[in-house]
C-alpha cells in the first residue's frame, strides 16, 4: 500500500505544490502529514533522529504535529507532554532512547526503547516523561 501525501513548500515566499508518495515497507521512515491552516505540510522522521509526534501517528488522522525532534546522544527536558504521543526511533547502529520521569534523566525508567522502530513507533501516554535521553 502506498501513501501519498501533499507537500506545499514555501520558498522565499512563493508555494510549489509537490507530491511525494512514500513507501509503507518496513524499512522506510514514515511520513505523517500534521495540518497547517491553509495547506497539508509533510513532516518525517529522518534517519538518525528521535522524533515524537502528538498523538497516534497511523490512525489515518492528519492532526499529527511532531512535537520534539532529536538528532545527537545526551539528555533532553521535555515540556507539557500530556497525553499520549508516538515516538519515533530513527537512529541507526542501534542506538536507542529513554524517558524519565525525572527532569535531566533522573527519576525512574518510564520508557525504553532499545533498537530502531521507525517502522512502528511507540504510542503510549507521556505524561510522566520529563527528560529523554538519547544513548548508543
Amino acid at each position: 500500500m502506498r501513501r501519498i501525501s501533499l507537500v506545499l513548500l514555501a520558498c522565499l515566499g512563493s508555494a510549489v505544490p509537490m507530491v511525494v508518495a512514500t513507501s509503507t515497507a518496513a524499512s522506510a521512515a514514515p511520513v505523517v502529514s500534521t495540518a497547517v491552516p491553509g495547506s497539508v505540510q509533510t513532516v518525517a522522521c529522518n534517519s538518525g533522529h528521535v522524533c515524537i509526534y502528538k498523538g497516534d501517528i497511523w490512525d489515518g488522522s492528519s492532526n499529527h504535529a511532531k512535537v520534539y525532534d532529536f538528532y545527537y546522544y545526551g539528555t533532553y527536558n521535555v515540556h507539557n507532554l500530556i497525553g499520549e504521543y508516538t515516538v519515533l526511533n530513527c537512529q541507526t547502529g542501534g542506538a536507542g532512547v529513554e524517558g524519565f520521569t525525572g527532569y535531566n534523566g533522573t527519576g525512574s525508567v518510564a520508557w525504553n526503547l532499545s533498537s530502531n522502530n521507525c517502522a512502528g513507533g511507540f504510542w503510549t501516554n507521556l505524561t510522566s516523561t520529563y527528560s529523554v535521553r538519547l544513548y548508543a
